[in-house]
């Protein structure tokens, strides 16, 4: 004798509860995607700069911890009409070549949230490879960024800087001098706003 297959109520319930989770589940994960791009869309995309330096004065810098931050020297920029507009901080990396530090400036805004552009005064690093840190290419990166700066490839909240092949030691430095310019500046001389 046959039996006859008969239809369970509870696996319907099992099934319409599977399709549920797994609805949510989409739900939120595009969810956080979507909110993750709209929290970091400010570093996703350089911004203009709307002065030019006219001057710079030099701020004395010796009863300040700049050798904590590896910086030399700070300077007060200003534009045309001699509003300061940004600070830029000359200061010192070790890339590839442990030997000879890497010099560079960064010209951090005076709130210190931006990096309006960076430049490489000296450096040695492998010929053909870590000197491309002075290229327009790798400098340019830098200008108009929300700081801080971050490696590609980071999982850290920042605004992210393409590596050189095959130099990223060297290129490592320059951002982690970057960011401690950053820091030195927001340290020691952006006034915290009242809460």
């Amino acid at each position: 004798m046959k039996e006859k297959a008969h239809f369970n109520p509870k696996s319907l319930t099992w099934i319409i509860s599977l399709a549920v989770m797994i609805a949510v589940s989409i739900a939120v994960i595009f969810g956080s995607i979507g909110l993750d791009k709209l929290a970091n869309q400010k570093y996703n995309e350089p911004i203009s700069m709307d002065f030019t330096i006219a001057q710079t004065k030099d701020i004395d810098i010796s009863s300040t911890n700049a050798a904590d931050y590896n910086v030399k020297s700070v300077k007060e920029a200003y534009d045309s009409s001699n509003n300061l507009v940004a600070y830029v901080v000359e200061g010192t990396t070790v890339g590839y070549n442990q030997e000879v530090p890497i010099e560079m400036t960064s010209i951090i805004s005076i709130d210190g949230t931006v990096v309006w552009g960076i430049d490489i005064l000296k450096q040695e690093e492998t010929e053909y490879l870590g000197v491309r840190i002075q290229t327009p290419e790798f400098k340019d990166q830098f200008t108009g960024r929300y700081l801080p700066v971050v490696a590609s490839g980071s999982t850290s909240k920042g605004s992210t800087i393409d590596t050189l092949a095959k130099a990223t030691i060297s290129s490592q430095a320059v951002i982690d001098a970057v960011n401690n310019a950053q820091k030195f500046v927001s340290d020691n001389y952006v006034i915290a706003e009242a809460e």
